[in-house]
């Protein structure tokens, strides 16, 4: 009889002790098959076995708790976000989560004149960040909201957008690399950084005139940004509205009623040019309230270097010529020649 128990403890203690080698080294892991998990600042072997068991990823919770005791790794899980593999073994969890969550290194591509609100669109659409994560550092468009007043201590040029204004027209548009994880922080602090290695100590000079701050020379930049798209033009028509600007004359953009609207519409209609808002700029002279989109390099450097004339009107017809005129009668008969 003990030797009949004797005989049957050893087995059990073989065969258990081969289970547990296999689900120590081996596992039995399942292809194609991922799981969330998340493990939470200064978390014990225990709560990992207990999760890594109610997610299907051990067969039990004791299992990992029993390994916990061969290897130091297990105790010291750093808290993140992992996707593991239900049925790794538990030597290849304990050192991933050992490691620590790996990085998701995502691409992210700003268009020039994008504004805020596609900028965010974006951001919700391919990453799922929520709206308000974005606009609690941002801002939201057309003032909405002001952008997170922290930013100011580490970007000197934010000091000439006025108090309660949000980022628009300063989230450089460029293709950047960011962390997943840092969303949506880490691509408007990238953003802010190109900006300021670019502009950040730009001096608004006499050719500016009558802009005296970074803040008008970004708000004109993102007007003449969406009106037109050669480098060269971009520095002529800078030069028709500053010169309307010195002259008492509206701007007279679509653009801005555009973004005000929100139609994205190339020309105003006879509703938009009838809004009471300072953003149109067919009905209130000088600039609009705050920059209307994020401008690129043509369209800053155009406003900071412009080409400056005689010129006070211009037009684009629809193979994208663009036409100056220094007078009212020349316009009109620009407007004849681009079939207006």
């Amino acid at each position: 009889m003990k030797k009949l128990l004797f005989l049957c403890t050893f087995v059990a203690l073989l065969v258990g002790g081969g289970l547990f080698v296999r689900e120590a080294y081996i596992g039995t892991p399942k292809a194609g098959a991922r799981i969330k998990m998340e493990i939470p600042e200064q978390a014990t072997a225990d709560l990992v076995s207990e999760r890594l068991a109610a997610q299907g990823v051990i067969r039990g919770a004791w299992w990992y708790r029993a390994y916990a005791l061969l290897d130091a790794r297990a105790k010291k899980p750093r808290a993140g976000v992992y996707e593991v593999v239900p049925g790794s073994s538990l030597q290849a969890l304990a050192a991933r989560f050992a490691r620590g969550p790996e990085r998701n290194e995502v691409e992210v591509r700003i268009i020039e004149g994008w504004t805020l609100s596609e900028v965010e669109s974006l951001l919700v659409r391919d990453f799922l960040i929520g709206a308000e994560a974005f606009r609690e550092v941002a801002g939201a468009r057309r003032n909405e909201s002001a952008f997170d007043p922290s930013l100011r201590l580490n970007y000197g040029f934010l000091a000439s957008i006025p108090p309660g204004r949000s980022l628009e027209g300063y989230l450089f548009p460029n293709t950047y690399r960011v962390y997943e994880d840092t969303l949506p922080d880490g691509l408007i602090q990238k953003q802010l950084a190109e900006f300021e290695k670019r502009y950040g100590s730009a001096a608004v000079g006499p050719q500016s005139a009558p802009l005296t701050s970074l803040f008008e020379v970004v708000t004109l930049a993102s007007i003449v940004e969406k009106e037109v798209p050669g480098a060269e033009d971009r520095r002529r028509v800078a030069g028709v509205f500053l010169r309307r600007l010195k002259e008492g004359m509206p701007l007279q953009s679509d653009a801005t009623l555009s973004y005000l609207t929100g139609s994205k519409r190339a020309r105003a209609n006879a509703n938009d040019l009838k809004l009471d808002s300072p953003y149109n700029s067919y009905k209130f002279k000088g600039l609009p309230p705050g920059p209307i989109g994020n401008p690129g390099a043509t369209a800053i450097d155009a406003v900071l270097n412009p080409i400056l004339g005689q010129d006070r009107y211009f037009l684009t017809d629809e193979a994208g010529k663009v036409y100056y005129a220094s007078t009212l009668e020349g316009h009109v008969e620009n407007r004849r020649k681009a079939g207006y």
